[in-house]
């Protein structure tokens, strides 16, 4: 059975009597104590103790303020087909519609591709 050590801060202002607070002191001694005594224990028996795995460090961490002097070359956002020359512009429309739907809107994209092929236009 494992006791929950609630923190100080989950129990209400009016609670917080001298003696919670000794109560919850001893408590969170006597389960490192427990804890050490179990590690003994094991390494008597032969087996290993109990890993000292360190909290994460993660949550911590307040995110650093980067100026705008400290950025990689290269790290600005910048649109991919900026540069691109668009040589034609299709249009297609939709195959296959279902009764009762409507349109939401598009986005636009764009297709790069190397087409190959002779072109011989009509003129008259």
């Amino acid at each position: 059975m494992t006791v929950q050590i609630p923190k100080i801060s989950d129990i209400p202002e009016s609670e917080r009597t001298p003696l919670v607070l000794m109560l919850l002191e001893a408590l969170a001694q006597l389960k490192e104590e427990n804890q050490l005594l179990k590690d003994e224990i094991a390494r008597l028996k032969g087996q290993k103790p109990r890993p000292k795995i360190e909290p994460s460090k993660l949550e911590k961490t307040k995110p650093k303020i980067k100026s705008l002097d400290l950025k990689r070359p290269g790290s600005e956002k910048r649109s991919k087909t900026q540069q691109i020359t668009i040589h034609d512009t299709i249009e297609i429309p939709p195959k296959n519609i279902p009764e009762g739907s409507r349109f939401k809107g598009y986005q636009d994209f764009v297709v790069q591709d190397i087409k190959i092929e002779s072109c011989n236009p009509v003129s008259h």
